[in-house]
């Protein structure tokens, strides 16, 4: 696995600075086909992809319907589901933009575990 970098964390983006990444757990850059349920009311789904996974969260393509930092959203990986929340969105003249943060609501849910254990076993 590697480790994200040049990302902010949740901890920094909370405190405004995009400083020193401190997650507690890696991320696996690997583009994964999801769907994504911007509004939890409604049906209405778009496809978009992963840039990195964790079990705790994801970086993904940003996509409309996706506009605000704390917004709650459904991500559907083949036939599991997961809430997430919207914890950081890519300003527009950055590399991260049109990217999007998202950590799970739901932690002993991890919609992607197959690929996660999949690249675990094959790095050893």
């Amino acid at each position: 696995m590697q480790e994200s970098s040049g990302l902010p964390s949740t901890s920094a983006v909370k405190s405004g600075s995009a400083a020193v990444d401190s997650r507690q757990e890696q991320r696996i850059h690997i583009a994964v086909p999801v769907k994504v349920f911007p509004d939890i009311r409604t049906a209405d789904w778009q496809t978009c992809c992963t840039y990195e996974i964790s079990t705790l969260g994801a970086r993904l393509a940003s996509m409309p319907g996706i506009n605000k930092v704390g917004q709650v959203i459904w991500i559907q990986r083949l036939n599991r589901r997961a809430k997430f929340k919207v914890i950081w969105i890519g300003q527009s003249g950055t590399s991260q933009a049109g990217q999007v943060g998202v950590e799970s609501l739901e932690p002993g849910n991890v919609i992607w575990e197959n690929e996660i254990k999949a690249r675990m076993m094959a790095s050893r």
